[in-house]
């Protein structure tokens, strides 16, 4: 029946389109495509010789067999070996920071190089430009999983931006512990020692109705486990009470299982010090929270602050120049501005952490039915925006994971973390029309989701090419 009224909805919109020329130009028809289903399984997840029509920002109609008169005034994307795909989502960013040398002064101390407070009026002057190349590399939304209180504005500008993915943001994270160093009278990272300053703080938050309350739960030896998991709890109930979601970001299994019993509905990074167990799995299922593994991120610090960084050639491509620029100022910088413990990676480099752990859990944690969601946490040192999703899905494909189910993690999940299941994640009628056209076919290499051909998000079709020659334009 549902197919039936979109048919009908379908025909007639393409017969308006006859009559009124003007409606005809916001409508795109693609023909010939082959459309990937993340949602489904084995041969059902590839629909050879589709036809897909939208119109305004929706899908009005998509699948194989459909014979169309195409309408005079519509944009017609020949879609003859090409794939389509619903856009792309990362599902863990950071839009305060820009992924090079200066940009976390708490982990790598450049202010003598580059003041801080430059480095995050650069970020917040080039919001405009970081937008367009998530959308050149084929993403078309993105979670914000914490940052200032301008995060919100961030969102706001987003929205209103010609050329930008859709943004869920979470405020500033509720934290066990201080990071003075990134306190410009706007900290991204706030720390609480109570249960009343912790719901005092989510209620500031709730004002700005955010998408995700956010806590950094660090724990460290000798602090109470409990009192933390209380806090943890309270931003939860919180949360929850104003129909918003618990983001948890909590690297070692102890930590981890604490955030799920305190309601964690997202954790924002895999576990890296040793393999999830039974329990870790039960409590994750029981909250049917999503997980995002980021498996590059540590490793873009080691690279970057080694002078070992590399840009891919789909970085070099589909990267901001201006943050690319900056990504081998080492070579450049004297010996005495450049932080201690820089200096001792550039003689000797070496992972800082290996995401081996987190690696190996990733096929079990599929196969045990817990929700994966890709993410990079774009952002920080030696992960930019944009590009990186490709060293993270590669990463997911050396983990044992189908170029299918990180396609599916990419996509269906990612609509789950921004809290638009019912809304993209899929190529189907009634959705919007959040897609991505590859000039090569993913499910055959996941290297091939690097070929974009064009983006469409909101039903306007965008040349990566072109953002990429547009970056500084309005």
């Amino acid at each position: 029946m549902l197919s039936r009224v979109f048919l009908a909805k379908a025909c007639l919109l393409l017969a308006v389109c006859h009559t009124n020329p003007a409606f005809a130009e916001n409508v795109t028809v693609i023909t010939g495509a082959t459309v990937i289903h993340p949602s489904k399984q084995g041969a059902g997840a590839v629909e050879p010789g589709a036809t897909i029509v939208i119109a305004g920002d929706r899908i009005q109609l998509a699948g194989a067999g459909i014979t169309l008169e195409l309408p005079q005034g519509a944009k017609i994307i020949d879609g003859r070996g090409k794939w389509v795909i619903p856009g792309l989502i990362d599902s863990h960013v950071h839009f305060f920071q820009s992924g090079n040398l200066y940009t976390r002064p708490d982990a790598a101390d450049f202010n003598a190089v580059v003041p801080y407070a430059e480095e995050v009026a650069r970020n917040k002057a080039r919001l405009d430009a970081t937008f367009k190349v998530w959308l050149a590399s084929g993403v078309t939304g993105v979670v914000d999983v914490g940052g200032p209180f301008w995060n919100f504005d961030m969102r706001d500008r987003a929205a209103a931006s010609p050329a930008a993915p859709r943004v869920a943001v979470a405020g500033p994270l509720i934290s066990m512990i201080d990071r003075p160093q990134l306190d410009l009278d706007d900290p991204p990272i706030v720390k609480v020692t109570s249960v009343e300053a912790t719901r005092a703080l989510v209620a500031r938050e709730l004002a700005r109705n955010p998408d995700y309350i956010k806590v950094w739960f660090i724990h460290q030896e000798g602090d109470d486990l409990a009192a933390q998991e209380a806090i943890v709890k309270a931003a939860g109930d919180a949360a929850h009470a104003a129909g918003k979601r618990l983001a948890v970001h909590a690297t070692e299994l102890l930590v981890a299982k604490s955030a799920l019993r305190a309601g964690a509905d997202f954790l924002v990074h895999g576990v890296f010090d040793a393999p999830v167990d039974d329990e870790f799995i039960a409590l994750a299922k029981k909250n049917r929270a999503i997980l995002c593994p980021t498996l590059f991120v540590v490793d873009g610090y080691g690279l970057a602050l080694s002078n070992t960084w590399k840009a891919t050639d789909i970085e070099a491509a589909r990267a901001d120049p201006e943050i690319l620029a900056a990504m081998d100022d080492l070579n450049e910088i004297p010996a005495d501005k450049r932080p201690p413990g820089v200096a001792a990676l550039m003689d000797k480099p070496r992972r800082l952490q290996s995401p081996e752990i987190a690696m190996k859990d990733l096929r079990r944690l599929v196969d045990a039915g817990v929700e994966i969601v890709m993410g990079t946490d774009a952002g920080n040192i030696g992960t930019v925006h944009g590009p990186s999703i490709h060293r993270e899905m590669r990463m997911m494909v050396e983990s044992g994971l189908t170029p299918l189910e990180v396609l599916r993690s990419a996509t269906v999940g990612g609509a789950r973390a921004m809290g638009l299941e019912a809304r993209t994640g899929e190529v189907e009628a009634g959705r919007l029309a959040d897609l991505v056209i590859l000039d090569a076919d993913p499910l055959a290499d996941i290297g091939n989701l690097e070929k974009v051909y064009r983006t469409i998000k909101a039903g306007v079709v965008y040349d990566p090419a072109a953002l990429m020659a547009g970056l500084d334009a309005p």
